[in-house]
């Protein structure tokens, strides 16, 4: 139970972090927190102290919203692709997408130097793909298939500082709480 989690907003109620109930916790006795959301199902006791489950809390002497610094990664370019398939323009689980090479390790050499990107591990040569258009596509250039992208491969100046799955953020009560800073996303990640 110490270990569920617990959202953390700064005091503009913008989310910011989770951390565990037993941080939260620890928040709130040192005054640097109060729960903004509780589950009044459980109670942590001690011989001087109740305190009702925190599930939401704010920080009451944090105004800042943590930059973060755009990593690349598998995972980010599926989330600067908004879950989508470039080629067919469909959405889809995390689980169920791939990342493809725009133009494929095993032909980069064919292609002239002013023609692709610096690396073929870049933001600019890797994309969202579902499994039935990375297999369509393989190891040819675009040229050579019907498929088109739906929009060019950039590297983003901006992610989401957290990312919470929809099914976690209703178990815990938080949806209420995910405008801003956050990207909601369908699949359960493990």
């Amino acid at each position: 139970m110490l270990d569920s989690p617990v959202l953390t907003l700064n005091s503009s109620m913008i989310p910011i972090d989770i951390c565990n109930v037993k941080e939260a916790v620890t928040l709130q006795i040192l005054n640097k927190a109060e729960a903004v959301k509780v589950d009044e199902n459980y109670v942590i006791r001690s011989q001087y102290l109740s305190i009702p489950l925190p599930r939401v809390i704010m920080l009451l002497n944090f105004h800042r919203i943590p930059r973060k610094k755009v990593v690349y990664s598998r995972l980010n370019i599926i989330y600067r692709d908004d879950m989508r398939c470039q080629y067919c323009g469909k959405r889809f689980k995390i689980d169920e997408l791939t990342v493809d090479h725009v133009i494929p390790i095993s032909r980069w050499d064919e292609i002239p130097p002013s023609k692709k990107p610096e690396s073929p591990n870049s933001w600019e040569n890797q994309v969202a793909a579902c499994r039935r258009c990375n297999a369509i596509k393989g190891n040819k250039l675009l040229e050579e298939t019907h498929l088109k992208l739906l929009k060019q491969p950039v590297e983003p100046k901006y992610m989401p500082y957290l990312v919470i799955s929809k099914q976690k953020a209703k178990q815990y009560g938080w949806l209420e709480f995910l405008n801003y800073n956050v990207r909601i996303i369908e699949a359960i990640q493990t």
